[in-house]
């Protein structure tokens, strides 16, 4: 990919985002095992992926479905993940993806849904099981305004590129934090070939990079998720499987780069190459370093060595992916004691007694990066009922070894993000009704779970809007196609 700044998305950003930039707490970083601000407070992410710009979709979700604006209007669909308590958002991403020819995403005639009715559609039915709002709450901020009778009218048709890097900086003028995320398939299944180039492939980060930057809207508000589940290259820590080099070398590589472009940013690695026994983690997962626990598994050890002596170690964080039997067929160790083991064996114990190597010592920030349950499933549903338990830190979740972990992001906000395993997204297949089966899971003292996430919808007490007027963009420069439903 070309280090080129597009001159269109130049207008665009600079025309269409200022003014509507979420007030910043300062540069992000981390502190005692926690991603904290610029005045030391603590950064608790609840996030969301949204896919797409690694599928060929050129775009997140499917805009096309459901009946009205609150399932083809894209800000529309940010706004009720705003409101239910979300301040986070991954965005997928890969070269082919973002070179591909934009597909139109514009809805001409599209039946506007009332303020209203977008106000119902974010309150739960009292048969879900979560906890209900009391009185009769007011929407602390109105819907965005779609003008003409178009929805989904702001997202650039110029390049794929100028349309992801103009969604980028409006999650974050909206308040959001946004982690860039690098998505792998194996090459042999048609993945993106364009990383077995390490140089290319950590250029055109770089470059991708520069741009979403350029309007200054994601100042002091991104993760850059360096590649996601590398296990799917059948390369790990050591091996280079489908790439050029091992997963070790590709990181550090890469984050001296992208440290040196935006020193500000989190770095955000996932774990690799410890999917099979003993330790059997899920793709995504596999920070293990102690070697007598290891078996044959690839050991991590050296990389944290060479990251101990980083200036970016402090921008540095843990996003295993943790998946119950339905995805990784893991049925033993899915539940109970075995997943607290499986769990603090890989990375709870980084985030409590850390890493250590000649005297040093760093206790590293840890989110759960990817999850998702089956709720049919009893299997996955006793997966869940255990995970939280883990991360909340209690009960018998509680096992000495860890810290809670607090901050996460689910997959996937949009409806058809996963075909394969049925999981289901945060909004059900009309892709206008919001799951709130999915939500209570991640709501605390719903009925079928004592504990969740932490999730604050707008309408509970304690809940925290983050900062953004939402209002169409204006002076756009590129043209927008459209069809009509």
């Amino acid at each position: 990919m070309a280090r080129v700044m597009l001159s269109a998305l130049h207008v665009v950003t600079l025309c269409g985002i200022v003014g509507l930039l979420a007030v910043p707490v300062g540069s992000l970083s981390t502190k005692e095992g926690k991603i904290v601000d610029a005045n030391g407070s603590e950064v608790i992410l609840k996030g969301f992926a949204l896919s797409g710009f690694e599928s060929g979709f050129t775009m997140t979700g499917d805009v096309s479905s459901g009946s009205d604006s609150i399932a083809h209007d894209w800000r529309t669909n940010m706004y009720r993940a705003k409101m239910m308590g979300f301040n986070a958002a991954r965005l997928e991403w890969h070269t082919s993806g973002l070179q591909a020819s934009p597909k139109s995403v514009t809805t001409s005639n599209c039946n506007i849904a009332s303020t209203a009715d977008v106000d119902s559609s974010l309150l739960p039915p009292p048969s879900v099981g979560t906890p209900q709002p009391t009185g009769n709450p007011t929407l602390p901020q109105d819907p965005p305004a779609i003008t003409d009778g178009i929805c989904s009218s702001d997202l650039p048709t110029s390049s794929t590129t100028d349309r992801f890097v103009y969604m980028a900086n409006y999650l974050c003028s909206q308040g959001f934090y946004v982690a860039l995320v690098y998505h792998s398939i194996s090459i042999a299944y048609g993945g993106d070939s364009a990383i077995q180039d390490k140089d290319a492939w950590i250029s055109g980060w770089v470059s991708l990079l520069e741009q979403v930057l350029q309007s200054g809207s994601c100042q002091n508000r991104l993760i850059l998720d360096l590649i996601n589940e590398p296990d799917a290259y059948g390369a790990s820590w050591t091996e280079s499987g489908e790439l050029s080099d091992d997963v070790a070398t590709y990181y550090l590589d890469a984050m001296d780069a992208l440290h040196e472009a935006c020193p500000t940013c989190l770095l955000q690695i996932q774990g690799s190459g410890q999917y099979a026994a003993p330790t059997y983690t899920n793709y995504g997962d596999g920070f293990c370093t102690d070697s007598t626990q290891l078996g044959g598994n690839s050991n991590p050890a050296q990389f944290f060595v060479s990251l101990l002596g980083k200036k970016y170690l402090s921008q540095t964080i843990l996003a295993p992916h943790v998946y119950g039997p339905i995805v990784s067929t893991q049925v033993g160790e899915s539940s109970g004691d075995a997943l607290y083991a499986r769990l603090s064996r890989s990375f709870g114990y980084l985030n409590k007694d850390g890493f250590c190597s000649g005297g040093a010592c760093h206790v590293f920030p840890v989110i759960l990066g990817e999850f998702n349950v089956l709720l049919s499933s009893s299997l996955d549903v006793a997966f869940w009922s255990s995970l939280v338990k883990y991360l909340n830190n209690v009960e018998d979740g509680a096992d000495g070894k860890h810290n809670a972990i607090s901050s996460f992001f689910i997959w996937a906000w949009d409806a058809n993000a996963d075909m394969q395993f049925g999981l289901g997204g945060m909004v059900e297949m009309d892709y206008q009704t919001l799951n709130w089966s999915k939500m209570a899971m991640l709501i605390d003292n719903s009925e079928q779970f004592t504990y969740g996430m932490g999730l604050k919808p707008w309408y509970l007490s304690g809940s925290i809007q983050h900062s953004g007027n939402d209002s169409t963009p204006a002076g756009m420069t590129y043209t927008t196609e459209s069809y009509t439903l």
